[in-house]
């Protein structure tokens, strides 16, 4: 019960005992839906300054109407100058080298300081100068209510009548115009509902503040979707939201009601820029370490099943590690995190092995990188030495479809330019042909099928040398920690780490197909 009386002590009895909170409610719904629908479009355009413009040109109007024929003549007065300073604003545009943002700056501080010189000089009494720019949304009395509303449900009919129009028009002015929209027509209809949200939205948050009204509610909704219907409901959420506590928070902090209105909007926009489930700060950031972590933990289990099953050693976290980039707590805790999800089980002295579900997930990283490498190398012509490293950045993000379309148009290679054996979809993978290069007799010749990538540097000294996949070489002496080798008709040398990751088949071998 004690909660159930302080919702009512604080929402429901202030609109209960008092008209001026229902007039207030009613106005402030009213401006947040109405001024939310046409900030999308506002943002969607990237016009955002259009309301502004048209909002310091009002206070020109305001003055003008009240001198001519005072409250009656506010709302036309602001209206005439709202629109009139859209239009200028289109016409400096369209006939001169000042762009859009220039016109706008222009023709909006020239009305407003024109407005001010007005009201300084004659000084009307009816013109409170403070409401005006932050508003009152309790000091709306019935008239207000029914002009509010009023212009309110015309520009949300107007945008209901010609929403095909206002959503081509918004994106490409061009189609709309070949599709037989007038769209001169819709330009000037829009300014118009503009001046008139923003008339209706003096009383609630004043002239300074509606801007905020007209940009941040289509800004919050277009961190959360894509698609202009579902940005106006959702920025029309917001504007409500933003509206009615703005409303409550005027009226129990006893603050003007345009600041707390957008206090509300802002603090709704920072929760959708942090947290918006795809663009949202926050949660990039927590997306990114979650990459990061899978990134990891894939490098770990390829390494561990390259070392297990084509290198034939054993390999434990430590020596993962040394062969990453990561440091070793973090592939210290990646193997921790393999081992929890059974991924990999540790044997004896630490030696980490592949579960059966641990090597599926290795061989179809392995068979990312490999097809990754054939077809930067035979499409896009990138050198030997520089796959490793391109293949490495994209093999955790691309998927199985795209995989299987590359296999198929390189005609299904069995072995990537390195010459190691692609693994099959299906999770089959070719052993590894050969004999290291150091490890053969004086004299001995043979054809290479495999030049290791681990080592970049040594990559490079092998391909320097002109020893690649399917080039025959003999050995010719060794000298020094030196292998010499003849190729063709010349002859190079190798250092001998480099000549262990070289693999070598005799010339006449048969090489078995992945």
């Amino acid at each position: 019960m004690a909660v159930w009386d302080a919702v009512w002590r604080a929402v429901v009895a202030p609109v209960a005992d008092y008209a001026f909170m229902r007039y207030g409610l009613v106005v402030a719904a009213v401006v947040g839906l109405t001024s939310a629908v046409l900030s999308c479009l506002l943002v969607v355009r990237r016009q955002a300054l259009l309301g502004d413009a048209i909002a310091h040109a009002v206070l020109l109007g305001v003055a003008v109407g009240w001198l001519a024929a005072r409250h009656v003549g506010i709302f036309w007065g602001a209206l005439a100058a709202g629109v009139l300073a859209g239009l200028a604003i289109t016409w400096i545009e369209r006939n001169s080298r000042v762009k859009l943002d220039a016109a706008m700056g222009i023709v909006f501080t020239f009305a407003f300081a024109l407005g001010l010189a007005i009201i300084s000089v004659a000084r009307p009494r009816g013109i409170d100068l403070f409401h005006v720019l932050l508003g009152n949304v309790l000091g709306v009395d019935a008239a207000d209510l029914w002009l509010t509303v009023v212009s309110g449900g015309l520009v949300l009919g107007s945008i209901g009548l010609l929403w095909r129009g206002f959503h081509l028009w918004s994106f490409d002015p061009t189609m709309a115009r070949a599709a037989g929209w007038p769209v001169g027509v819709l330009h000037y209809a829009f300014t118009a509902m503009l001046s008139a949200t923003i008339v209706a939205s003096l009383q609630a948050v004043g002239l300074i503040l509606v801007i905020a009204m007209l940009v941040t509610p289509g800004a919050t909704a277009y961190l959360l979707t894509d698609r202009l219907a579902t940005m106006m409901r959702v920025a029309a959420l917001v504007g409500l939201l933003a509206a009615v506590g703005g409303l409550y928070g005027s009226f129990h902090l006893d603050v003007a009601s345009g600041p707390a209105m957008v206090i509300v909007a802002s603090l709704l926009f920072f929760a959708a820029f942090l947290f918006a489930p795809r663009r949202g700060v926050a949660v990039r950031v927590v997306q990114r370490r979650r990459r990061m972590r899978r990134t990891l933990d894939e490098d770990v289990l390829k390494a561990v099943y390259r070392a297990e099953h084509e290198d034939g050693r054993p390999a434990t976290a430590a020596q993962v590690g040394a062969g990453t980039d990561a440091g070793g707590d973090a592939v210290e805790e990646g193997v921790q995190r393999l081992l929890r999800s059974g991924l990999l089980r540790e044997g004896d002295g630490g030696v980490l092995h592949t579960t059966d579900a641990g090597a599926e997930e290795a061989l179809r990283v392995m068979r990312a990188h490999r097809l990754l490498e054939s077809y930067l190398h035979d499409a896009e012509g990138v050198p030997l030495d520089q796959l490793h490293e391109e293949a490495e950045r994209m093999e955790h993000r691309v998927g199985g479809e795209m995989l299987d379309d590359i296999d198929r148009t390189l005609g299904r290679p069995a072995v990537d330019p390195h010459g190691h054996p692609i693994p099959r979809s299906g999770g089959d993978l070719a052993r590894i042909a050969g004999r290291a290069l150091a490890d053969l007799p004086l004299g001995a010749s043979g054809r290479v099928t495999m030049v290791r990538d681990d080592r970049e540097d040594l990559l490079r000294e092998m391909l320097a040398a002109g020893i690649h996949p399917d080039v025959d070489v003999t050995v010719v002496g060794f000298e020094g920690g030196v292998v010499r080798v003849a190729i063709d008709d010349r002859e190079a040398e190798l250092g001998v780490d480099a000549a262990e990751r070289v693999l070598v088949v005799p010339a006449d071998a048969e090489v078995p197909e992945g």
